[in-house]
Formats: structure tokens, sequence, C-alpha cells
């Protein structure tokens, strides 16, 4: 009768071995996978915390079973010069056991072992400048009236050139605080006015109004021909 003990115990460790090794059943299972977080990169305190982790969700036979697919492998499949946690999570998603997997990214998220990822961030572009208004006096009208156009605005596009214009009027002090965005048609001999500023002391716009699309020709004697003149020949 005394040597019943010993059987049921010699029965016990024979049925598990049918699950996993006897070494498992005995001593900490968190050490099964220790040495392959180490080598798939992990530093001391994430292969502690992922391998207590996994000890705590999955069972020994798990384990042994990621451990021996992770020692299979012997070259990166994304970098081949050395093994990540990268690595280690596709090796698990082989497994036919997907709880395996799922309880490895748990754990290698929870412990801060996912690696990080660096994103170049491009500089941004700075914004040209606004170049400083260079006002020239065209001349002046029939009427006494002068316009002056903003050299450093003056662009060209599909036969059409615009500028900024201001004017002064007879007697006045100096120019109008209102300037105005003359697009000329040199061909049609047209002239559109497409938008008017008003500038404060400091040369800010304080307001500004656009107007509908409404060309007019450039009538003999007006600031508007001196206008067209001064873009068109």
């Amino acid at each position: 009768m005394r040597s019943l003990p010993f059987a049921l115990l010699a029965a016990g460790l024979l049925a598990g071995c049918a699950g996993g090794n006897i070494a498992d059943r005995i001593g900490p299972t968190a050490g099964i996978v220790t040495e392959q977080l180490t080598r798939y990169g992990l530093d001391l305190g994430q292969t502690r915390c992922v391998s207590e982790a996994l000890a705590d969700r999955l069972t020994p036979l798990q384990m042994r079973r990621l451990e021996r697919r992770a020692r299979s492998v012997t070259q990166g499949y994304y970098d081949p010069s050395r093994l990540t946690v990268r690595d280690l999570t596709y090796v698990a998603s082989t497994m036919q056991d997907a709880v395996v997997e799922r309880e490895l990214v748990r754990a290698t998220v929870a412990c801060d072992a996912i690696p990080k990822v660096v994103v170049a961030v491009p500089a941004p572009v700075p914004e040209p400048e606004p170049r400083p208004a260079v006002w020239l006096n065209l001349g002046s009208a029939l009427s006494g009236q002068s316009i002056a156009i903003d050299a450093s605005t003056l662009e060209e596009d599909e036969g059409l050139r615009q500028a900024w214009f201001r004017m002064t009027d007879p007697g006045g002090e100096g120019p109008s605080e209102d300037i105005f965005l003359l697009k000329v048609n040199c061909a049609g001999k047209t002239i559109n006015a497409t938008e008017r500023r008003k500038l404060g002391a400091d040369g800010e716009v304080v307001e500004k109004v656009e107007y509908p699309d409404n060309p007019l020709p450039a009538e003999d004697g007006t600031v508007m021909q001196i206008a067209y003149l001064a873009l068109c020949t």
C-alpha cells in the first residue's frame, strides 16, 4: 500500500508529459520564453514584463510551442540583420493557436515593448515675404487725375496683364487710400477692375471689396488709357 502514492505521482507526471515538459509543471512558466524574448530584442525589463504577462494568460504548452517556433527562426523577416518584436509577432501569427498571437500582442503593448516608429516630419516651407510696394507715377489724365502702379505686383497670365494701381485726385494732398487691381486685356484694349482695397495709415489692408467681371474699354484721355498704355506698349 505504501507504493500507491508513488505510483499515483508517477502517473501524474506521465500525464503531465502529454501536455508539456515536466520542468514547466514544476518551475516558473515565465522562464520558458525569456531567452527568446531577449533574442528578439527586448531589454531586461521588457523581457521580464512580457514573460510574466504571457505566463498569466497562456498555458505552459502554449508558451513552449511559441518558444520552439521562435527558436527556429534565425534571420529577421523585416530586417535580415536582426530579430525584432515584429518578427516574433509574425512567428506567433503562423501558429494554429490564435490565442498565442493575441496575448503576445497584448503583452508587448502593455509592457511598452513595441518598437518606436520614427517618422520624419518635413520642415515647414516658409511663406515668401510680401515684396515691398514700388509705386511709380504713370502720369495724369486730361481731368488732372494721376495714376500710379505698384510695379512689384505686375503679373502676366494668358495674354492678360494685371497690377495694383492707385489714383491721386487733382488738388489732393496725396494718393487715395484706395488701391485697385486692374486686369488689362492688351488685344481687346479693355480694363477690368476686379478688386478694391483700402489701406490704413501703416499700409495694412483695412477693407477689401471684390467686383464682378466687367471689362470696360480703355477710353482715350483717361487714367485707364494711361494704365493700358503702361502695361501693353
